[in-house]
């Protein structure tokens, strides 16, 4: 007797703690509600699962949003269930419902009162990693039970580092209010990334003016690598065209890529040799951004993620610590610092966000606070290589009668001109030219400053004019060869010409033309010696005529 009374008590304790286990439903009366609280979760797949209004045994409680990593199963890697029963109200009848689940780990399929209403990339063995995707679906009206009892189902596989519903918190809302939403956040993304490559492409312009200045190449490379990153974000973007894996190798990729580049403008602007370390550091991270592109498994580049991130951290700290340095010193500095400082706040907090120590915000579109961020960061040292890329182009000493370039700044020029093409094995040639004016009487002169003025409006931009002595200029003519430079210095010859007014032997223009062979010119001195042998044959030859160094 006392055997059945206890078997009685342990199977009425049993039945009580299974009734305390179930909740009452979620009433949904208004929009939007959130569908954040206590889901039923199990690990593993079975098509059944999809059914609504299943038995809940071997189903588990998990708080939504969240990764699973951190509720309980933190090595699993796998398929997974959530199941949540809700009521809506007959109140909210004839309105279009959309679902706005936020990021998955990884993959997911959705099932409403076991009709599947949507799903967002591809499960094994065709797996398409759709981590990046925002979750939102339309629930057709004939769908909704109103005034009833509702089942969501959510199906997820996952190999990240992270999986299942991994935030914002879910919620349901009008379906127009929801797909506005995510248009805004993408037309948000595009405005911040077409911002920064136009930066990049107003520096490319710059560099091509004066292309020893690399660090305007290096910002051009990192603008256009956060434009990518940010796009890869995006709903309608580059998941419509390379899939959801493809996207998430873009921004693995463009996020590696970003941080390598990023060093050298920095060091550039604070006149300062980056750390050996720091370099090895950018060679790693650029064979990462290869790797991404190339490699199959997609669960190996978590490891990239991670170095990628980690190196992000590093640098701003440098950033930070330079830009402090140069407080007071230099224009732009104390903007940079700030825009920086705000700039590397959005990084850790994103960076707390992807590793589940925050939970993931839909404030500012929830992964746009760092790009929103870099705005004004971008901007601000986007000004102050401007400001450098000024001082050097009409802040530097020139000579006081032409204006121009002077022999010192020109042959340092010609150096570092000479290491940029034996780097890309283009052309180079350097011309010696001799403007002499002769009066009525024969006797000859200086030419006049606007005859120097019409020759710089006669070269191209990449080309350097320079005072060398005297009457005798300098002239640098990048990616030519030596009969390209002839026809160059025919034209110098024949817009002299036309400034005399076409007094036949007013102006005479005397040239020496060099062209660099790789192995022959070691410095830029031995091009101007064979630049200056060529001018003076010209001169023992009558002058008014070109002639080319052996």
């Amino acid at each position: 007797m006392r055997a059945r009374l206890a078997v009685a008590a342990i199977a009425l304790a049993v039945a009580g703690a299974a009734a305390a286990q179930d909740a009452p439903p979620l009433v949904l009366n208004t929009l939007p509600a959130s569908l954040a609280g206590e889901w039923l979760f199990r690990t593993g797949h079975d098509p059944a699962f999809a059914s609504p209004f299943r038995e809940q045994r071997n189903w588990q409680r998990i708080h939504v949003p969240g990764p699973w990593e951190r509720q309980g199963w933190p090595e699993y890697v796998g398929h997974a269930w959530y199941r949540l029963t809700f009521v809506v109200s007959s109140d909210l009848a004839g309105i279009d419902l959309g679902l706005d689940l936020g990021h998955i780990g990884d993959v997911d399929e959705v099932f409403l009162n076991g009709r599947r209403i949507g799903g967002t990339g591809s499960f094994p063995p065709n797996f398409d990693k759709a981590t990046l995707a925002r979750r939102f679906y339309l629930i057709p009206q004939d769908v909704v039970r109103l005034g009833q009892l509702n089942e969501l189902a959510i199906h997820v596989f996952s190999d990240s580092r992270f999986g299942g519903l991994l935030g914002p918190a879910p919620i349901l809302d009008r379906y127009p209010t929801v797909l506005a939403h995510e248009v805004v956040r993408d037309i948000a993304a595009y405005a911040i990334a077409t911002l920064l490559l136009t930066l990049a492409a107003l520096h490319i312009l710059l560099f091509f003016t004066q292309r020893d200045l690399l660090d305007h190449l290096a910002f051009a490379g990192a603008m256009a690598a956060i434009a990518v990153f940010v796009v890869a974000h995006t709903t309608w973007g580059p998941a419509l065209v390379v899939g959801f894996g493809g996207a998430y190798r873009l921004a693995v990729a463009s996020l590696l890529a970003g941080v390598a580049l990023f060093p050298a403008v920095v060091y550039r602007l604070a006149a300062r040799r980056q750390p050996v370390a720091l370099l090895g550091l950018e060679t790693l991270l650029t064979l990462g951004a290869v790797f991404t592109l190339v490699w199959r498994n997609q669960g190996d580049l978590q490891f990239w993620l991670y170095a990628g991130e980690a190196a992000l951290l590093l640098v701003a700290g440098v950033t930070l610590r330079i830009e402090a340095s140069l407080v007071g010193r230099r224009p732009c500095a104390l903007p940079a610092l700030v825009a920086t400082t705000v700039f590397t706040a959005a990084i850790v907090f994103d960076v707390l966000v992807d590793t589940g120590a925050l939970p993931r915000t839909r404030a500012l579109g929830g992964e746009l606070i760092g790009p929103l961020a870099a705005v004004p960061f971008a901007v601000c040292l986007s000004l102050a290589l401007a400001m450098s890329w000024m001082q050097r182009r009409w802040g530097e000493p020139v000579d006081a009668t032409t204006g121009l370039m002077t022999r010192e700044r020109f042959t340092d020029r010609l150096a570092a001109e000479l290491l940029r093409t034996r780097r890309n094995g283009s052309s180079l040639a350097v011309a010696l030219i001799r403007l002499t004016v002769a009066d009525t009487a024969g006797e000859r002169g200086q030419p006049p400053v606007e005859a120097v003025s019409s020759l710089r409006r006669a070269l191209r931009q990449i080309d350097l004019l320079a005072r060398y002595d005297g009457e005798t200029f300098a002239l640098l003519l990048a990616e030519t060869d030596e009969r390209a430079a002839m026809t160059i210095i025919e034209r110098l010859r024949r817009t002299a010409g036309e400034l005399a007014g076409g007094r036949a032997g007013r102006t005479r223009t005397t040239a020496g033309l060099a062209q660099y062979r790789p192995g022959r010119h070691l410095a830029a001195a031995e091009l101007l010696r064979e630049a200056e042998a060529a001018l003076y044959a010209a001169v023992s030859e009558g002058g008014d005529c070109t002639a080319t160094a052996p």
